[in-house]
Formats: C-alpha cells, sequence, structure tokens
C-alpha cells in the first residue's frame, strides 16, 4: 500500500473521520492523539509540523495546550478542506508528501505525524526526511496502530478482520471498505518492517531518546524521541543491549538475579527432576537434596566463577564476593553428595568428584567442558544420570532419558550461542530480507535474536513441566 492508494481509499470520509474513527477504535484513538501531544512538550511561540495532519485534530490540540504555532501538510486536498474549517488553528497548510518536505534543514521546532509510515515506500528514508526538517532539540512524535501480543492477538485479528467491515458497513460503504482495508495493512506493515526496525529508522535518522509506548493492549503505539545535533547511526548500532534476555537492570541486587541465569539453571534443574522420576519410587528427600546440590553448583558456583572471566554478564558485583559465592556453594554442594554417599554407598563419590570436576573446568574454561559436546553431556546428561542413580531408576530408561537432555541442552546452545554473540559482541547489524512477493524485512541485532530467543523463553518452561508432571505422576 502506498500513498496514492492510501490517498483513493480515504477520499470521501473526511466529513465523518473524526467521529467514527474514534467510535471504531472505541475511544482510544483519541486518548493515543492525547499521548502524541503530550510528549511534544512544546512552549508558547514554538513552530509545530504537523504531518498527515488530516482534518487537524492534533493540530487543534498542540494549539490549545501549548499556545503554539502550527503548520499542517496532508497530501489529500479532502482533508486539507476540512482542516481549514479550524478556525484560529493553523498559520498554514500545506499539500504535500513527507517524503519531499518544503522546509531547510532545521527550521521547524517539533514535529508530529499520525497513522503515516504504513502509507510510504520507504519508512526509513521518510523517516530521515522528517528528522531533517527538525531543530537539534525539538521533539518528534507520532501515533500508529499496533498488533497486540499473546491471548489478545486472536480478538484483534477477528476484530480488525471481521468486525471493522461490518461496522464500517453500518456507516457507508466507504468505510466497509475503509474497515476491510487496515487489519491486513497493519499486519503487512509490521511483517516487513518490525516494531525494533522502526525504532532503527528513527535512531539512524539522527533522534535520540527513542521511546515507544504501547497503549490500549497493543492496539496503539505513541512514538517519541529528540532530534539529536548529528545522525548517529554507528553510534545508535553501538548501543550494548542486555547481555541476556533474562538479564535485570545492571546494579544491586538485581546482579545477583542475573547470576543465576534463572532459565537455564531451572531447565538444568528439571534434568534432576527427570532422572528422579525414573525411579518407581523416588524418596523425595533424595530429590531434594540432588535439586540443592545441583543448584548450588550449576546455578550459583558455576555462574559465579563464569563471571569472574571478563564478566560476561556485566555485573558489578566484587571479584571478591564472586569467588567466595562460587567457592561457597561448591563446598556446600560437595558436603551434600558426601553426606548422600554414607547413605547411597561409596559408588555415589564418582558422581561427587565428576558433579566438582564440571564447576572447575567450567570456571577455567576447558574446552572438554565447553563444547557441544561437552556441554551436552555435562549440563544435560549428567544430571539425569545422578538423580536416576541416586533414586534407583533403572539403567535402560536411564540411558534414554539422559540421551534426550544431552539433545535438548544440544539444541539449547546452538540456540544460545548466536543471540549470546550478538548481544554481547556485535556493535552493529544490518540486511534486508526479500521475499518472492517482492516485500521486504529489515534485519538489525534484535530482529535476528528475536526467534532463538523466543524459542529458548518457551523451552525452558516446555522442559519444565514435563519434568514436574512426570515426577508428580509418581508420588500422586
Amino acid at each position: 500500500m502506498v500513498a496514492g492508494d492510501a490517498e483513493r481509499i480515504f477520499t470521501g470520509i473526511g466529513r465523518s473521520y473524526d467521529r467514527v474513527a474514534a467510535a471504531l477504535s472505541f475511544g482510544q484513538d483519541p486518548r493515543w492523539r492525547r499521548a502524541l501531544v503530550s510528549a511534544i512538550d512544546a512552549r508558547p511561540g514554538d513552530r509545530v509540523l504537523d504531518v498527515a495532519t488530516g482534518t487537524g485534530m492534533v493540530a487543534e490540540a498542540l494549539v490549545r495546550r501549548y499556545g503554539c504555532h502550527v503548520v499542517g501538510l496532508d497530501q489529500s486536498s479532502d482533508m486539507l478542506a476540512l482542516a481549514r474549517e479550524r478556525e484560529g488553528v493553523f498559520d498554514d497548510l500545506i499539500e504535500g508528501r513527507a517524503e519531499r518536505l518544503p522546509f531547510a534543514d532545521a527550521t521547524i521546532d517539533h514535529l508530529t505525524f499520525t497513522y503515516l509510515l504504513r502509507y510510504v515506500e520507504d519508512p526509513a528514508a521518510t523517516m530521515r526526511e522528517l528528522a531533517r526538517v527538525v531543530k537539534p532539540g525539538g521533539h518528534v512524535a507520532m501515533v500508529e496502530f499496533g498488533v497486540p501480543r499473546g491471548l489478545w492477538w486472536p480478538l484483534w485479528w477477528l476484530y480488525t478482520r471481521i468486525g471493522l467491515p461490518i461496522l464500517g458497513q453500518i456507516v457507508s460503504r466507504k468505510w466497509s471498505v475503509v474497515g476491510g482495508f487496515l487489519g491486513p495493512s497493519i499486519s503487512d506493515f509490521y511483517r516487513r518492517h518490525p516494531q525494533s526496525a522502526v525504532e532503527r529508522y528513527w535512531r539512524d535518522a539522527g533522534l535520540g531518546d527513542v521511546r515507544t509506548r504501547r497503549m490500549s493492549l497493543g492496539g496503539g503505539v505513541v512514538m517519541s524521541a529528540t532530534k539529536i545535533a548529528a545522525p548517529t547511526t554507528a553510534a545508535a548500532q553501538a548501543e550494548p543491549l542486555a547481555p541476556a534476555f533474562y538479564a535485570a537492570r545492571s546494579g544491586g541486587w538485581r546482579d545477583y538475579w542475573t547470576l543465576l541465569h534463572p532459565p537455564y539453571t531451572v531447565w538444568h534443574l528439571s534434568y534432576v527432576l527427570l532422572g528422579a522420576s525414573l525411579a518407581p519410587s523416588p524418596d523425595p528427600r533424595i530429590v531434594a537434596g540432588a535439586l540443592l546440590a545441583f543448584g548450588l553448583a550449576v546455578g550459583v558456583g558455576a555462574h559465579a566463577f563464569d563471571e569472574l572471566r571478563g564478566r560476561p554478564l556485566r555485573t558489578r558485583i566484587p571479584s571478591r564476593v564472586l569467588v567466595a559465592l562460587g567457592a561457597l556453594a561448591l563446598a556446600t554442594a560437595t558436603g551434600l553428595g558426601l553426606a548422600a554417599a554414607t547413605v547411597l554407598g561409596p559408588p555415589f563419590l564418582a558422581f561427587v568428584a565428576v558433579g566438582g570436576a564440571l564447576v572447575l573446568l567450567y570456571a577455567f574454561e576447558a574446552p572438554i567442558v565447553h563444547s557441544d559436546a561437552g556441554f551436552a553431556l555435562g549440563w544435560g546428561a549428567f544430571p539425569v544420570v545422578t538423580a536416576a542413580y541416586a533414586t534407583g531408576a533403572h539403567p535402560i530408561p536411564t540411558l534414554i532419558a539422559a540421551l534426550a537432555a544431552a539433545l535438548l541442552s544440544l539444541a539449547q546452545r546452538r540456540l544460545s550461542t548466536r543471540a549470546r554473540s550478538v548481544r554481547r559482541r556485535a556493535t552493529s547489524v544490518s540486511g534486508e530480507v526479500t521475499y518472492a512477493d517482492g516485500t521486504r524485512e529489515a534485519i538489525d541485532r534484535g530482529s535476528l535474536i528475536a526467534a532463538p530467543e523466543g524459542a529458548l523463553r518457551v523451552l525452558w518452561l516446555a522442559v519444565l513441566a514435563v519434568a514436574l508432571s512426570v515426577l508428580l505422576s509418581r508420588w500422586l
């Protein structure tokens, strides 16, 4: 959908646009526009350019709130005719395109636009053109439709594909066409330009402090930013991502939460539950002891020692604290293993020795542990075999479950390695996917790691659920 097609679809509905847009959005469209106006923070006398001004709703709100001077620009002569009826609002109204603004560089104090980027052929270039005319320190804000996530997405899809066309038909045939157009238009835009890509377009255009506010369960998006002195494409790309998808903001107690690698620690503790569930009647005391020992050895010990080498999680935990945490956790886990050996017999000491060695080898980045096979066997198969032996499971199902855990751990490593390297080492990622139908999708750091990390966010919960369900089946 390009600008000419949009103009054709929306021509003839200007007189009813304000009322019907508010009604079909259940009153949310005016709310989003108010949020946009609030983000501008203009002063009396400032000059604000309202691009895609339409009937002038945002422009009128800007004048009422700030007492600023507003210039409106729109490609639709029909909309501009209605905007002119708002007396005392506009200093000037211009028929023009956002892709070619008739203003010199840095001559506008602030800039607003509504529902624009879906209708231009090159959103990134359009953002550069919009930012070009804004003075350094000026504010830029927009409102656009969004796509809700999770539970709300099916409801949104039904409303935009079925509800909007039907409700639009009640108003007029023209509004039925608009209603049928909006849903696919929104979905297609975000398929080609994910929100992370849109934010990158803003930063690449020389805008800083880019903020995205998802409103009304994600059905509306209000973005705002501040024009900085010079384009910062490289600088923006160089801004570091969080070191992990589960990492909390650095500092204080949050560093200790991040150090635990919560999803991955729970994932590997699930293998302990899986191994215990293989026994006919697993002793709850042994299961609890195994969970505690592995939680200390892996969740605290191995991760504390790993953080000492290069600070991959960027925590501010003092080195002496990390050493103390790692040593105390490993010593306690070893003590629990030795105590268990007095009950389970001397052969269990071999498991205690292997577990301690794995933690120390991991801490010193020994290749045998930091390889794909080493990780799969050490963090996947070993917890299963240990818990199965401790609870008296049969060796054949133990070996099969250990193989399954090793393969799952291998998949975890394959998914996390690329995401981890992009988060912790990449300074820029750029590119584009071109599909057979001619549509394009921008690639940046966020979009590159979205799929593998999305899978990781689901898999640790799935592994935990499977292990718990099988173990509980032995006890209930």
